[in-house]
């Protein structure tokens, strides 16, 4: 099974926006690799402790607890980009397809899950679906993005913990704030419905969560700046709670991005990540 990684939120879309991203987390009910070709896991795969969310999303949609499962993936933990979503959505998924569902169904089980188990639903869907996605609660609309478009991301080598970032945000907004959020999301979704991604430069802006979390990280915070001073991004946001960022470019553009940031942000890993259209599969 592949399940891709996911960057949530863009900006103000709080727990309803993401991106499925093509960086795959692999899970295999044998030792051997999942997958063959140049798609393959290109490091090996090791055993999942029964703590690990692939193997708690696995027991949870069905599977048997004595299941050996193995996994692999490029997807650093704690660090923004969907790592525990894609491992449950991809864990929900054997096991319902282990019983016989079909594809289809089984999505709609894996996603249920997943999302369940997260506590939100956005990096859930997008591992699921893939592509950009709308999710509220349990009602997914994917939204194919438009073509010619890409990634870039850069993630510092400290993890920032979900749930004390979630915690340190403020419990209430103000009705201009609320409403300032409201606009933009939308205008996400209208931007990648009518393939005009110059329109999520505006619609990026978020008064909701990044500047809590980005006050507690500067090397973050430097990051957003650089990619939103240039002319050949899009746009940028916080990926999920942080502390890796991510920028909306044309492909043509991403090298020159990438190597540009990877200045600003000595010590980071810079990605180029293709926006993935599959989401979870048997690959």
């Amino acid at each position: 099974m592949r399940a891709p990684a996911s960057s949530a939120n863009l900006g103000p879309g709080f727990d309803c926006l993401a991106l499925a991203v093509d960086l795959p987390f692999w899970l295999s009910s044998e030792q051997g690799a999942p997958a063959r070709g140049a798609d393959a896991p290109d490091r090996p795969l090791r055993p999942a402790e029964p703590t690990h969310p692939a193997a708690r999303a696995f027991r949870d949609a069905g599977g048997s607890p004595d299941q050996p499962l193995w996994w692999a993936s490029g997807i650093p933990p704690g660090r923004g980009l969907g790592f525990s979503g894609a491992a449950r959505v991809a864990g929900a998924y054997l096991a319902t397809r282990m019983t016989g569902l079909a594809p289809t169904e089984s999505r709609e089980q894996a996603f249920e899950i997943a999302a369940r188990l997260e506590g939100h639903s956005d990096n859930a869907a997008a591992s699921t679906h893939g592509g950009f996605v709308v999710s509220t609660g349990q009602t997914v609309v994917p939204i194919e993005a438009p073509h010619g478009l890409c990634t870039v991301t850069w993630s510092p080598s400290a993890e920032t913990s979900t749930d004390a970032s979630r915690s340190s945000l403020p419990r209430t907004v103000s009705l201009d704030d609320a409403a300032f959020a409201v606009g933009r999301a939308c205008l996400w979704v209208a931007a990648m419905c009518a393939g005009r991604p110059e329109l999520t430069r505006p619609a990026c802006e978020d008064r909701l969560h990044q500047p809590t979390r980005l006050g507690a990280r500067p090397d973050s915070a430097a990051a957003l700046e650089f990619l939103l001073g240039r002319d050949d991004v899009y746009s940028a946001w916080l990926s999920g709670s942080g502390p890796t960022v991510a920028a909306l470019v044309d492909h043509e553009d991403a090298a020159t991005v990438a190597t540009g940031v990877e200045l600003v942000g000595p010590g980071g890993e810079v990605r180029v990540l293709r926006i993935d259209v599959a989401g979870v599969n048997e690959s």
